[in-house]
């Protein structure tokens, strides 16, 4: 420091008295002409001296002065400059004798330097000043590294602090510190294979080393990573494993990856950093988006030639573990795309068992990788390693047991014998797991003393010699019920199912005590049960660590199937699950409330609150059964029905669980559970709870955003749900009571479920993939984006390339890639994994307005003004182009079985062709303007085609056959789509509506309405449950199809509906109640009208019925009469009152020509009324029970009556008489026939 302030004092010296020269030449140049040039260049000199003085003087005195190292160091530099400036300064000085001159105005200076004698002054000062100059340089520079530095560590400081990770993923986790690496002298060919393929600049990016269970593949990936790590080429490493919360899931993969990227190249923070910033939800974006934006870009930015020789190793254990095959399959798509020609060069090495997933995957691949087969490798190379193994294991045993023995009681220094050892080598043979299990219970003092523990192992060899799981395991597990009585046993198996059972199976691994809560078993009974079990569990001594399988194959051996009947400790899958989601519901329900965390204040973010008052509030296993009940219900495959368990917790802990949820930041994922929930109703039993899972789904995606930000907005979110939302009316009470002024809301819900907005001009094209898991859209904007249909989120960045309008975009039938064709006339195909252009397709003169694939997926059509093109997907040739249309081809589509592609046309025709021949089959014609649209049926008999005349038409694809017409939209019609389930066309119009028709009776089944300009496509989800619609108003909506969902509730009545009807036509609804009323309804989508209250009967109103015209109601009370009544427009009244029968009337119905009533009653007859007079044509006799329900044949000479004496009865009839002429006998059912019809005779 006091070095410091000496140095900058002696540049302060250096400075003052550079001014002093200064300003003297400045007199000299005022005053002396002809040594002008030296005077301006011993100015300039100084002048520059005095600036870099000035600035070393600022330095040291300010706050950084610590780091200028090499500026202290400049005294005697210094010092010198100011000897030279001094010695310059006395000869500038006049003489007194000048002086005196000058104050008599006669110009007396003279300069004093010859040329030669200045220049060589300034080279001295010039010398001085170097050494500072260059300290300065030094020490800005130092400066600059280091702030840059600084800048880093906080831009990689920043970027970890935000990374969502895989706790327990990396290779040298604390989870998995104890896990083994491969002994010294094992592996040895093997691992100098893969060490010389990451060496090897021309070697392939990734290599898979796949073999199968047991094999060592997660040691030999620890060693890998361990040995890359000490040569400081490791990268990254991620250990996958099932039952491990996010290390067996893909969600945060990607994520992990990066982010130990980022820590082994600090150069990669400010990058990741941009991308983060840019876009704050990528950690939520598809794999694919994640990848690219977290690693590929950034290590691309970072590539620089003078690193190629680095390399960045990247170890991915067991991703077979990987929950999801399609994420499986993506990952290895994903990984298979690393730029090799990149430096530093990466290289991904990989493990896993060689299942489907895994090798379709690889399989998609071919050429981008190099692999290597454990379980090929030869016997005697693996019997080698293994017999190593067991020698160090075993000695080591050896010695620690004799530590604790007394010295004639120690093991003898040539235990185990070499023959046991064989045996053991011959047991284990090819699966290292099998080796380290026997390993650990051999080595286990709470079983045995080793010598006893390794002849229960040598023992069980003679036993179970085929299967080495059996082997392996059963030794372990046979200690828990050895010398037990039959009772004994049973109950210790009982809890082993129960306890180990539920472990193997739980969706993340939990504590001890955790387990406890969950379980309803006690802390105890927990430890006293797993004491045995350290060789195949890891058991922590801690109860409030979480206890975990130490291989997968343990979890295996447990639930295989062909295990059930030779395995007594076999555990059922299904069961287990099943009782876990009652664990979970029992627990969430004992626990769950509103505010749970006592937070208060219900706009508080969830960010805010400390994560200890959350997890003090929602202990690990109530988070646990928040995160996991509905995975456990899915994996039993368990139907909810009404009022069961799953519905009796979701009507009072409904918002609770969505509270909890958002407290520990996962409520997005409550939507996919409603979803899993919805797919395990049944109809029959589950009609109620179907409606409030629909209804809380429709809630959940609404507000998602709102309460994953605030848990307690979930509550105040009630008031803007519709006024008959069952959620709504479920949980009323827990409206706030500060909302005072509640807002005006619509009373149901709409059936748009979602609007996606993204697009910068109109939609022309929507279509779901093949699974239903993405919605492309392509638009004017001259992009593709795909969207998640759950979440409404858009999954990748916008698919760029197009350089005009992007009119159609199409899924491949696997779904890995998207076509999209385009105004500026190609076609481009795209990887649905990454968004990158994979190959565009040239050959169209026009805008291409449609493109498909065929169901095999090897064929793209295309459709531009011109002419149809089929092209190969693979190689993108032009196989065929099709053409014959006079005008503008408009749409194009390929049949379910590809044989067929129809074209639709401007000239007002659709054309079918061949697909083999390319071959023009025949024309279809009919409407009366542009064909809009063309699609075919699922099973491909029908053909719908939309038209700017304002109609479907539907056709015959055998015969060409015209069939129906479907008339309602008041604009042209631009698109049609039938559903997956054939049952459903949709019709997308210019009048802005989307129209749902039944393909059986062509009638108009709903209306969507909420767009706001026209409709330009229609696109139905594989479960035909969800309709996409695309729309020039930059939107697209997602609409419920579902018929049966309620679209209104029809109120008035002051007392329970027992009866119901509707009008031939279907305009009217009339309804029967216990307020002794009929009421007539006008309804269509979207309202409903009482249009009048028909009054007359005394009692309750049993039954209604319409005449076959629809003129006539008639009704039956249990005040035992039938009314008849006559109805319009603004006026009815009652025509006939039908008298006689001594009981209930509880069915009435008219005959097809209406002319004659049937009416059955509880008074166990039929009558017949004629309908123009209040005349009993006859009394039918017979049943010995009540009538419940008559029914006339459609040519009306037979009636059929259905009795509560578990019978039917058929009648023949006339005006004059009637008689029996079949029964039907129900005896052997315990029900009654309570309702029937005819069908076609």
């Amino acid at each position: 420091m006091a070095e410091a302030f000496g140095v900058a004092a002696s540049a302060l010296a250096v400075a003052e008295l550079s001014a002093k020269v200064i300003s003297l030449c400045l007199q000299y140049s005022r005053e002396v002409k002809h040594a002008r040039d030296d005077i301006e260049r011993t100015i300039k000199n100084v002048t520059n001296f005095q600036t870099v003085a000035k600035e070393l003087e600022d330095l040291l005195n300010g706050p950084h002065r610590e780091q200028l190292q090499a500026s202290q160091k400049l005294r005697d530099a210094l010092e010198g400059s100011q000897v030279q400036l001094g010695s310059l300064h006395d000869k500038l000085i006049p003489s007194k004798t000048r002086q005196k001159m000058s104050k008599l105005g006669v110009r007396a200076l003279k300069w004093p330097f010859e040329s030669k004698e200045i220049e060589k002054v300034l080279q001295e000062l010039v010398r001085c000043m170097e050494p500072v100059t260059i300290a300065l340089q030094i020490d800005e520079a130092a400066t600059v590294l280091k702030i840059d530095k600084n800048i880093v560590s906080i831009d990689q400081k920043t970027v970890l602090d935000k990374f969502p990770i895989a706790d327990g993923a990396s290779f040298d986790s604390h989870a998995d510190e104890h896990s083994p690496t491969c002994l010294p002298g094992t592996r040895l060919d093997l691992i100098r294979k893969i060490e010389e393929w990451v060496d090897d600049p021309a070697a392939k990016a990734v290599f898979w080393l796949n073999g199968m269970a047991g094999t060592g593949k997660s040691t030999i990936s620890r060693t890998l990573a361990s040995n890359s790590f000490e040569r400081g080429q490791l990268g990254a490493s991620f250990f996958f494993k099932r039952g491990e919360g996010d290390r067996g899931k893909a969600s945060k993969f990607f994520t992990t990856i990066a982010s130990q990227l980022v820590q082994r190249e600090p150069a990669l923070a400010p990058h990741v950093k941009e991308a983060i910033d840019a876009n704050p939800s990528i950690f939520g974006k598809a794999l694919a988006e994640q990848c690219k934006k977290l690693i590929s870009e950034p290590l691309s930015k970072i590539s620089s030639p003078d690193r190629s020789g680095d390399v960045l190793v990247i170890v991915i254990d067991a991703l077979d573990e990987c929950d999801g095959k399609e994420d499986i399959r993506r990952i290895i798509h994903l990984l298979s795309l690393v730029n090799v020609s990149q430096s530093p060069r990466l290289r991904v090495l990989l493990t896993s068992r060689p299942e489907l997933p895994i090798r379709l995957g690889f399989k998609d691949v071919q050429g981008t990788y190099q692999d290597f087969v454990l379980h090929q490798i030869e016997q005697p190379i693996i019997e080698h390693d293994i017999s190593t193994y067991f020698k160090h294991e075993l000695v080591r045993i050896r010695d620690d047991d004799n530590k604790d023995r007394p010295e004639d009681r120690k093991l003898q220094p040539t235990w185990p014998d070499s023959s046991d050892i064989m045996i053991l080598v011959k047991i284990a043979t090819p699966l290292f797991i099998v080796a380290a299990t026997a390993c650990r219970f051999i080595a286990d003092h709470r079983i045995g003393p080793p010598e006893a523990n390794l002849r229960i192992i040598l023992a069980q060899q003679a036993i179970s010699q085929d299967d080495k799981f059996d082997a392996t395991y059963l030794p372990v597990l046979e200690q828990l019920i050895a010398g037990l009585r039959e009772g004994s046993k049973d109950k210790v198996l009982t809890l082993f199912k129960r306890l180990v059972g539920s472990i193997i199976l739980l969706a993340s691994p939990l504590s001890a005590s955790a387990l406890e809560k969950l379980l309803n078993i006690s802390l105890a009974e927990i430890d006293n049960h797993l004491r045995t079990l350290h060789s195949v569990l890891s058991i922590p001594s801690s109860s409030s660590a979480s206890v975990r399988l130490l291989h997968l194959s343990f979890r295996d051996f447990l639930l295989d199937p062909s295990k059930r009947d030779r395995n007594p400790f076999w555990v059922d899958e299904k069961e287990t699950h099943k009782q876990l989601v009652t664990d979970c519901l029992h627990v969430m329900s004992k626990v769950l409330r509103k505010d749970i965390c006592e937070v208060k204040w219900p706009g508080t973010p969830h960010t805010s609150i400390s994560p200890s008052i959350v997890n003090s509030k929602l202990h690990p296993e109530v988070q646990y059964a928040c995160r996991h009940w509905v995975y456990h219900l899915q994996r039993a495959k368990n139907y909810i029905t009404d009022d069961d368990q799953v519905h009796w917790f979701l009507k009072k802990h409904f918002l609770h669980w969505l509270e909890a949820l958002s407290h520990t930041g996962r409520a997005s994922e409550s939507l996919q559970s409603i979803s899993v929930l919805q797919s395990r109703l049944q109809s029959e039993d589950s009609v109620q709870v179907s409606r409030f899972i629909n209804d809380a789904l429709r809630f959940a995606r609404t507000n998602i955003l709102t309460i994953q930000a605030t848990p307690l907005q979930v509550y105040s979110t009630l008031v803007f749900t519709p006024e008959k939302s069952i959620i709504r009316d479920t949980f009323q009470n827990d409206i706030p009571d500060w909302i005072s002024l509640r807002p005006s809301v619509d009373k149901y819900w709409s059936n748009c479920l979602q609007t996606l907005d993204g697009h910068t001009d109109s939609i022309s094209s929507v279509t779901f993939s093949p699974d239903g898991t993405v919605i492309a859209s392509a638009s004017a904007d001259n992009t593709i984006q795909l969207w998640s249909p759950t979440t409404g989120e858009c999954l990748l960045q916008a698919l760029e390339g197009h350089t005009n309008s992007v009119r159609s975009v199409a899924f491949s039938p696997d779904g890995g890639v998207i076509a999209s064709g385009s105004n500026d006339k190609t076609i481009r195909l795209w990887s649905t994994t990454t968004g990158e252009c994979l190959q565009t397709l040239n050959g169209h003169n026009n805008f291409v307005f449609s493109v498909t694939f065929s169901p095999d997926g090897a064929i793209i059509a295309s459709q531009s003004e011109d002419a149809v093109r089929l092209c190969s997907s693979i190689t993108g040739e032009c196989l065929q182009t099709l053409e014959g249309h006079t005008d503008l081809v408009t749409s194009v589509a390929f049949s379910p079985d590809g044989t067929v592609i129809a074209s639709g046309f401007k000239d007002r025709t659709i054309r079918l062709w061949s697909t083999t021949t390319g071959e023009y089959l025949q024309a279809l014609e009919g409407h009366t303007d542009w064909v809009t649209s063309v699609a075919f049926s699922p099973d491909g008999g029908v053909m719908a085609s939309g038209s700017n005349d304002k109609t479907i038409r539907l056709w015959s694809t055998t015969t060409g056959e015209y069939l129906q017409t479907l008339e309602g939209h008041t604009d042209w019609v631009t698109s049609v789509a039938f559903s997956p389930d054939g049952g459903v066309i949709a019709s997308g119009s210019n009048d802005k509506t989307i129209r749902l028709w039944s393909t059986t009776t062509s009638e108009c089944l709903q209306t969507l309405k909420g767009h706001t300009y026209s409709i330009q496509t229609v696109s139905f989800s594989p479960d035909s449950k969800i309709v996409a619609s695309g729309s020039v108003d930059r939107t697209i909506r997602l609409w419920s199809s579902t018929i049966g969902e309620r679209l209104q509730t029809l109120e008035n009545h002051s007392a329970e509906v027992s009866a119901v009807a509707i009008s031939p036509n279907k305009t009217v609804i009339a309804s029967g109640s216990a307020d002794k009323t009929i009421r007539l309804w006008s309804w269509s989508a979207g309202e409903s009208t009482c249009l009048q209250t028909l009054e007359g009967h005394t009692s309750l109103v049993v039954i209604v019925t319409f005449s076959p015209d629809g003129a006539l109601i008639a009704s039956g009370s249990s005040d035992n009469t039938i009314r008849l009544w006559s109805w319009s427009a603004g006026e009815s009244k009652c025509l006939q009152i039908f008298k006689g029968h001594t009981d209930w009337v509880g069915t009435v119905a008219f005959s097809p020509d209406g002319a004659f009533i049937a009416s059955g009653s509880y008074d166990k007859t039929i009558r017949l009324w004629s309908a123009s007079e209040s005349k009993c044509l006859q009394i039918i006799r017979g049943h010995f029970g009540w009538v419940v329900t008559v029914a006339f044949s459609p040519d009306g000479a037979l009636i059929a009556s259905g009795s509560d004496d578990k019978t039917i009865r058929l009648w023949s009839w006339s005006a004059n008489r009637s008689h029996c002429i079949r029964i039907i006998n129900f005896n052997t059912t315990s029900q009654p026939c309570l309702a029937g019809t005819f069908g076609s005779m």
